[in-house]
């Protein structure tokens, strides 16, 4: 057997020069001092600079079975006083009742199709075009994410569609919460923040005062002036 041998010798690399080019993305835009602090980003993919609201209200969210065979809907959820945290399930055994299983796999009292359901957790289930099959389902989850954080946007219920902090950093969330850092005080050109489209950048702005963070025009913009 013949062994190719390499030769390595003291300084394998060979002499060169090369040059790149940095390309500063100008978010900062003044000297106010910079607050930031680890935040829990719950979805999304998001470049830094992008706006985002705080969750203060724990939300329920409903999903039909991707098997389905009626087409009625889950609405007018709510919380009641003994939620639990987790995902109730709901399953047709007939195509006007529902059983009502909680997060720990314990029988609820049954739902019934057009009438409102009072329990752990507050819904009506609206019967559709087509009739609901034995095994039709829903999830009902009831999502503890009170303090994190997700894209800002003001049509938003659960507390998020108040502007709260400007990502650091570029992230990425899609598979599930990532820590990541944000800025809670500072002052941020307005040409290199990313909002979600229900702001306007004049709406945007005002809002982000209230919380000590300033967007300036890089060119024109002025020094905040604190209060007298």
């Amino acid at each position: 057997m013949v062994l190719s041998v390499t030769s390595n010798q003291d300084n394998p690399f060979l002499p060169g020069n090369a040059s790149f080019a940095y390309y500063p993305d100008q978010l900062i835009a003044g000297p106010q001092q910079r607050v930031t602090h680890n935040i829990i980003l719950m979805s999304g993919k998001y470049p830094r600079g992008t706006v985002l609201g705080r969750q203060t209200n724990v939300s329920l969210i409903s999903a039909p079975g991707a098997n389905n065979t009626g087409n009625g809907t889950l609405g007018s959820t709510s919380l009641g006083a003994t939620a639990q945290t987790g995902a109730y399930s709901l399953v047709a055994t007939s195509p006007t009742a529902f059983s009502v299983t909680s997060p720990e796999g314990v029988a609820e009292a049954p739902a019934t199709v057009g009438a409102p359901y009072a329990g752990q957790v507050n819904f009506t289930i609206t019967g559709g075009t087509t009739a609901f099959a034995v095994g039709d389902s829903f999830l009902l989850s009831n999502s503890q994410s009170v303090g994190n954080f997700v894209l800002c946007v003001k049509t938003a219920t659960d507390g998020s569609q108040t502007p709260a902090a400007i990502l650091a950093d570029s992230a990425d969330a899609t598979v599930g919460p990532t820590k990541i850092g944000a800025f809670f005080t500072g002052e941020f050109n307005e040409n290199a923040v990313f909002y979600d489209g229900s702001w306007t950048l004049q709406d945007i702005s005002a809002a982000l005062t209230t919380r000590n963070l300033h967007l300036k025009n890089a060119i024109l913009g002025a020094d905040p002036v604190p209060p007298s």
